[in-house]
């Protein structure tokens, strides 16, 4: 079962091997807890990867010219070098640095034989090399096989908003109220899943008789993982909470779930088209973003429960309103023309008109000073 989590963390399974996987850990807590372990054991690699650069074309000829001198045969004969030893690198015998080895006919002497130091030191020399070369190719296979389960992810979150807004009347996003217990960026997956949505994207063939199964869209980015249960309860992590359950929870209960219920993406806030804020008008804009990993503190405050970018903070994807999933370096996004988590004015609050995209986590409302319950 150690490969089986194993490979779901690194997204090297089959479809529905990750399906399978996936309905065991949202039925067994222990899975859940071996599978936070093993990210646990995994996460140092993902946290210090660096982009990795290509060997240095003279690694060879350095690695062989790092490796001391091996020692002369011993039948060797030199012309200049010390008169018993024949190798001028080498004192004699008996001189204190050496000590004497007797001959035995017909024995080699164990000090003539076998693993020598030098050979040691190759051998210490070529480990390190290969780890070298390894060790980054095994981070950037974790890092691109999560960043790829995360992409397929979003993707998978805009079709189902696709079949949201093809029902809807208006041709409208899920809506994030002006105020009150619906005022919050992750009432999002509250209202795919009251529409039957979150559950309604199919991954395809499961067996040679072409069954399918349906796929339940998680709301944890691959990167990051589930909440600890040490901070939120298990209930809040797993569940999706309906309209009634936001009206009818206490205000601990209320902020617990505002902040769960998108999960560690950020969804638009809204527009403000003239005077009246609303759900953006679906428009399959290439350049509107809709959702995107969650921000990092830096940039949306320090008052929420997120402490950093998901993907090593090298980057985030963001799904645009045409269906397209990008992953734009965190270094690049100050060259968006539409800042995805920035509305024109630079606040974390909805679009100041219709084509401003302003997307935020899950906590957060449209607007600085709103009255969430």
């Amino acid at each position: 079962m150690h490969e089986d989590l194993l490979g779901y963390l690194l997204g090297a399974l089959e479809p529905h091997e990750m399906q399978r996987v996936a309905e065991l850990l949202r039925d067994d807590p222990e899975m859940r807890i071996e599978l936070e372990k093993l990210e646990r054991a995994l996460r140092p690699l993902e946290d210090h990867y660096q982009p990795p650069q290509g060997p240095p074309p003279d690694l060879v000829s350095k690695t062989l010219a790092a490796l001391p001198p091996l020692p002369l045969p011993p039948n060797s004969n030199s012309t200049t070098g010390n008169p018993t030893t024949g190798n001028p690198s080498q004192p004699a015998e008996g001189s204190g640095l050496f000590p004497v080895v007797p001959m035995n006919d017909g024995v080699e002497s164990p000090a003539r034989s076998g693993f020598g130091w030098a050979d040691w030191m190759a051998s210490a020399i070529s480990a390190a090399v290969l780890l070298a070369l390894i060790l980054p190719s095994l981070a950037e296979g974790r890092f691109e096989s999560r960043r790829v389960a995360c992409q397929d992810q979003l993707r998978q979150f805009g079709t189902a908003l696709t079949q949201f807004v093809i029902r809807d009347e208006q041709s409208r996003l899920p809506a994030v109220a002006k105020e009150g217990p619906e005022a919050f960026a992750g009432i999002y997956a509250v209202r795919l899943d009251e529409s039957g949505l979150l559950g309604d994207v199919w991954s395809g063939p499961t067996s040679a008789e072409s069954n399918t199964t349906p796929t339940v869209l998680s709301r944890w980015c691959p990167s990051l993982g589930r909440p600890s249960a040490n901070s939120f309860s298990i209930r809040s992590i797993d569940h999706v909470a309906t309209i009634d359950e936001l009206y009818r929870a206490d205000v601990d209960r209320l902020r617990e779930l505002q902040q769960l219920a998108g999960g560690h993406y950020a969804y638009t806030l809204g527009v403000v088209d003239g005077n009246q804020f609303g759900s953006p008008k679906f428009e399959s804009r290439s350049s509107f973003a809709v959702m995107s990993d969650s921000p990092g503190n830096q940039f949306i405050g320090s008052q929420g429960p997120t402490s950093s970018a998901s993907h090593g903070r090298l980057g985030v994807n963001i799904l645009y309103e045409d269906g397209r999933v990008q992953f734009v370096p965190l270094s690049s996004l100050g060259s968006v023309p539409d800042h995805p988590w920035f509305n024109y004015r630079g606040d974390v609050e909805a679009g100041v008109n219709i084509d401003d995209a302003s997307l935020a986590p899950s906590w957060r409302p449209p607007f600085a000073n709103v009255r969430q319950r």
